[in-house]
C-alpha cells in the first residue's frame, strides 16, 4: 500500500526519533560493577591520577604504571582551554604542578601544552599536562578506567566528547548533584556515573541505578549503609585519601565494608593490603571475562 504524505512524515520522523534517542546499553565498566559487587571484590582507584615521587598528579606516566600496580580505576581532572580543549589538571592555577604560574582563565592549548608538571614534592618532570584524548587513548590500550572529575564542563559537552571519541568503555563520570547525574542520564543512561547518597532523590529523577554506584563520602566507613545498597544491588565507592597513615587495615576496613571501589592516594600500601598486583589483576581478568 502506497503511503499518503502525511503517514511517510511520520514515518521518518519516528524513525529519526529513535536513532536520536540515548541508548540504554550500559557502559562495560557498568556491567563489570555488578561483577565486583556480587564476588565481593574491592578494586582501587587512584585520586588525582595516582601521583608518587617523579609521577605527578594527572599524568599520562602516572597512569600508565597503575595497570602495572593493579589499580583499575584512576580519578583525573578534567579542564577546559580558552580555545576549547578539553586536559587534565587539579588546580585553577599552574604555579603547584606546573612549570607555569598563575591563573587557568583565558589560557589556549598552544600556551599550555609545553609546560612540564612537576611531582606533590615540587619536583620538575619530563611529563607534559595531557589531553583527555591522550587519557582515553592510553586507558584504551591498557584497560584503566578514567573516573572523570570535571571542572565546570557542561553535560552536554562531555557527553558528545565521549561519544566522539567512542570511549564509553573506557571511563565513568563523577557528579556531586542529583541535577548533574539528570543530566549526563538524560544524555546516555548507560554510562557509568558515580552518584551522590540520596537514593530517594535519585529514584524521582529517574536515573538508571544500573549504571550508576553510590559516592559514601570520605569520612568513616558504615558497613551497615553498604549492605542495605548492596542489597538493593547497588555499588559503593569510599575516599580514604583524607585519612590513610601508611597502614594497611584503613584498606582492609573498606574491602571488609565491602566497598566495590576504594579512592586512594597511597596507591603502594593499597595494593599490598588488598593482595598484591598478581592478586588484583586476576580479579579484574575474572570481572572482564
Amino acid at each position: 500500500m502506497r503511503q499518503t504524505p502525511i503517514a511517510a512524515l511520520a514515518l521518518l520522523t519516528a524513525c529519526t526519533q529513535a536513532a536520536n534517542a540515548p541508548s540504554m546499553e550500559r557502559a562495560a565498566p557498568a556491567i563489570a560493577m555488578d561483577c565486583f559487587r556480587d564476588a565481593d571484590i574491592s578494586m582501587l582507584a587512584a585520586h588525582r591520577g595516582g601521583p608518587a615521587p617523579g609521577y605527578p598528579e594527572n599524568a599520562l606516566t602516572s597512569l600508565d604504571r597503575l595497570i602495572e600496580l593493579g589499580v583499575l580505576y584512576a580519578e583525573i581532572d578534567v579542564r577546559r582551554t580558552a580555545d576549547g580543549v578539553l586536559f587534565l589538571l587539579h588546580d585553577d592555577t599552574l604555579d603547584r604542578t606546573t612549570s607555569g604560574s598563575g591563573p587557568l582563565d583565558g589560557l589556549t592549548w598552544e600556551e599550555l601544552s609545553g609546560l612540564r608538571l612537576h611531582d606533590n614534592n615540587g619536583r620538575p618532570t619530563n611529563a607534559t599536562l595531557p589531553t583527555l584524548a591522550d587519557a582515553i587513548a592510553l586507558a584504551r590500550r591498557t584497560g584503566l578506567v578514567l573516573n572523570l572529575d570535571l571542572k565546570s564542563i557542561p553535560a552536554g559537552d562531555i557527553v558528545a566528547f565521549v561519544h566522539d571519541q567512542d570511549a564509553r568503555d573506557q571511563l565513568a563520570i563523577i557528579t556531586y548533584t542529583v541535577a548533574d547525574a539528570a543530566a549526563v542520564h538524560d544524555l546516555d543512561p548507560g554510562l557509568l556515573l558515580s552518584v551522590p547518597n540520596d537514593l530517594p532523590a535519585l529514584r524521582r529523577a529517574g536515573l538508571n541505578l544500573d549504571a550508576s554506584y553510590v559516592w559514601m563520602g570520605t569520612g568513616s566507613l558504615d558497613p551497615v549503609a553498604d549492605t542495605r545498597l548492596a542489597d538493593l544491588g547497588l555499588e559503593t565507592s569510599a575516599g580514604l585519601f583524607r585519612r590513610e597513615n601508611g597502614r594497611p587495615e584503613l584498606y582492609l576496613e573498606a574491602r571488609d565494608a565491602n566497598i566495590e571501589l576504594i579512592a586512594v592516594d597511597d596507591v603502594e600500601t593499597a595494593v599490598r593490603a588488598l593482595g598484591g598486583a598478581e592478586t588484583l589483576h586476576n580479579q579484574i581478568a575474572a570481572c572482564r571475562g
